[in-house]
């Protein structure tokens, strides 16, 4: 159904707002920014961006769903159809360390300030963050059981356990590289990952690895 130009200009003074608290929070963090700050960055009143948001804590909660929203498109728009199993793990590491540390300021927040969020948010957004790796997870386990299929990777070896340790050290390197501001390379991390993987697991003989 077509918006109508008003809900069109609600829906661009929303993005605004919360693209405007994305830079503030990252830059100043959750607890010291303020609802000035962000009013002063999007040049709008404080009680105009009430009139969207009802507190700091929800402006903050729906600026993390923007950014999981973009990064499911970011992540997407990367994914093949048709790879191998190779092609596939990497092109899925390098699309989230790419994302996470090209957004590491705003993650770094988002991962270290639970504590000064209200806490029924910090629980909607941790919630959203599970659902959302969850979904990124059953991904990798889809690639890893058509692998299986086709006899690139041993049928003997357990979905679960290697999907576990692939997703496993995605998400510890992007939580430390978040956290600590490391530089992270995303083809290096790929083939870091991969390259430890592989023999263990690929329907060759080690030597040809």
């Amino acid at each position: 159904m077509k918006l109508t130009r008003r809900e069109r200009e609600k829906l661009r003074k929303n993005q605004e707002i919360i693209e405007a608290s994305i830079k503030v929070f990252s830059e100043k963090g959750f607890y010291e920014a303020k609802m000035q700050d962000i009013a002063k960055v999007v040049e709008m009143g404080v009680g105009t961006i009430y009139q969207y948001f009802k507190s700091k804590d929800d402006l903050y909660y729906n600026a993390i769903l923007y950014k999981l929203n973009e990064f499911h498109q970011f992540y997407s728009d990367r994914l093949k159809e048709d790879c191998t199993f190779v092609e596939g793990i990497s092109i899925i590491i390098k699309a989230w360390i790419e994302y996470f540390t090209s957004n590491k300021e705003f993650f770094g927040i988002v991962f270290s300030e639970w504590t000064n969020v209200k806490k029924t948010v910090a629980t909607k957004v941790k919630k959203r963050f599970v659902s959302d790796f969850m979904e990124k997870g059953d991904e990798i386990k889809g690639l890893i059981e058509k692998s299986k299929q086709t006899g690139e990777i041993k049928p003997e070896i357990d979905t679960e356990i290697l999907n576990s340790m692939i997703f496993g050290a995605i998400q510890y390197i992007i939580h430390r590289g978040t956290v600590h501001k490391l530089t992270l390379t995303p083809s290096d991390v790929a083939e870091g990952i991969v390259g430890i993987i592989l023999p263990g697991i690929l329907n060759v003989k080690r030597g040809d690895v």
